[in-house]
């Protein structure tokens, strides 16, 4: 049974998108890239000032171009790890007015927490979408879903969320650094919990 859900997605200058799936393609979707986005649209809102990043405030503004990209955040919360069998989980929040989600077959849906559902595939198990209850403007999206190639020509990690919670395995038995101690020393910021909480 396949339903969409479709909004529509304004013109872009290039008239490409950023695609993704899960592994066996039951769930697609697309959405523009962040510099087909016009930043002075009225009829945008003032988030969209922290989930695009000019080339000014990117690590690597000449990946892409110079051009605006959709901020992303690793995520080292239990939930994430384990709802994804992963270390780290990789997001980027997309407004649902850009984003053209199709589901082939019936979806699963997992509350891993008292604030969100996951969205992930039946048949092949990825994790894709993360739905927050008090959000009905986007939703995050994991970043290895996406199959649009030169992926950070057009996404910007901009940090490490919920380290406390993998604070376990971030050091070695010895604590002397080894396990993800070696991923966060990328130079991004690091928070205990969501990004607005205190630094780790």
């Amino acid at each position: 049974m396949e339903s969409s859900m479709t909004a529509q997605v304004p013109s872009t200058s290039s008239n490409e998108t950023i695609k993704g799936q899960c592994r066996c393609g039951c769930i697609t979707y697309e959405f523009p890239k962040a510099s087909d986005i016009d930043l002075n649209d009225k009829n945008l809102s003032e988030s969209y000032n922290t989930i695009i990043i000019p080339p000014e405030k990117q690590k690597f503004p000449e990946r892409g171009g110079r051009s605006n990209k959709w901020r992303a955040s690793h995520c080292h919360c239990a939930a994430c790890r384990q709802t994804a069998g992963a270390l780290v989980v990789s997001w980027t929040y997309i407004p649902l007015k850009h984003l053209t989600v199709t589901r082939k077959e019936k979806t699963g849906m997992y509350r891993a927490s008292n604030r969100a559902s996951r969205e992930f595939c039946l048949i092949c198990g990825a994790a894709v979408f993360f739905h927050d209850d008090d959000d009905t403007n986007g939703m995050d999206l994991t970043l290895a879903t996406i199959t649009t190639p030169r992926l950070f020509d057009y996404f910007e990690l901009v940090g490490h969320i919920w380290v406390e919670d993998a604070s376990d395995i971030i050091l070695d038995e010895d604590g002397k650094g080894g396990g993800l101690a070696t991923i966060l020393n990328d130079g991004l910021p690091r928070t205990k919990q969501d990004s607005a909480s205190e630094a780790y």
